[in-house]
């Protein structure tokens, strides 16, 4: 809740401190698919190769962005205000953790294409992970899961009530992520994975 609470102070901020500048609020929702890629380790005697799995999900997201002076620049701020429970070593593991809190600071270039309004933009995203849930002692863990995102837009002229509808796609390349573990008396092994986001939404919002 943190995360909201700080984006809607920080969607006040704007408000308050853009006179010359235009703040857009939207929102949208659509489609995510999640890619994890996890690396090969030895537990003892007994080896692991690296396994990749897949998850896919609806979510939505809100947004608010302002524009930088007279560019075609905007700096934005995402929040997606739902959580998810994610397995660490296949959907048959018992090892598992809660992903929450998940918001991408970004900067958005928009391009008038004459029918339409075309855009890409480059971000950070981070979210916390909760506490591994595992039938192995967790000894240490990574507590949160960053990436760099690139998306590119589609963006409709004005709509009803000022409204304007947006098409987009975004890929996110998350960090290296780690649990350190025992298990049974063993030695401690980190077990490491990272992965990678492909969404594609359609969002409504307006310009103030």
């Amino acid at each position: 809740m943190k995360k909201l609470y700080s984006f809607i102070f920080g969607a006040a901020l704007l408000f308050s401190t853009s006179a010359h500048s235009d703040v857009t609020l939207g929102l949208k929702v659509g489609h995510g698919d999640l890619e994890g890629s996890s690396k090969s380790y030895t537990a003892g005697l007994n080896a692991y190769a690296s396994q990749t799995a897949s998850k896919d999900s609806m979510f939505g997201a809100i947004f608010a962005e302002l524009s930088l002076g007279d560019t075609n620049v905007s700096a934005g701020l995402e929040y997606v205000p739902l959580d998810a429970d994610i397995s660490l070593d296949g959907k048959n593991s018992s090892s598992s953790a809660n992903i929450e809190d998940y918001t991408t600071a970004y900067l958005l270039y928009m391009h008038d294409a004459g029918g339409a309004n075309v855009y890409g933009k480059l971000g950070y995203s981070r979210a916390d992970i909760g506490t591994v849930k595992s039938g192995s002692v967790v000894n240490s863990q990574s507590s949160e899961l960053d990436g760099i995102m690139v998306g590119v837009g589609l963006q409709t002229q004005e709509l009803a009530n000022d409204f304007v509808g947006r098409l987009e796609f975004t890929y996110t390349d998350f960090d290296d992520i780690s649990a350190t573990t025992t298990s049974n008396g063993s030695t401690s092994v980190k077990k490491t994975a990272d992965g990678e986001l492909i969404t594609i939404t359609f969002g409504l919002s307006k310009t103030f």
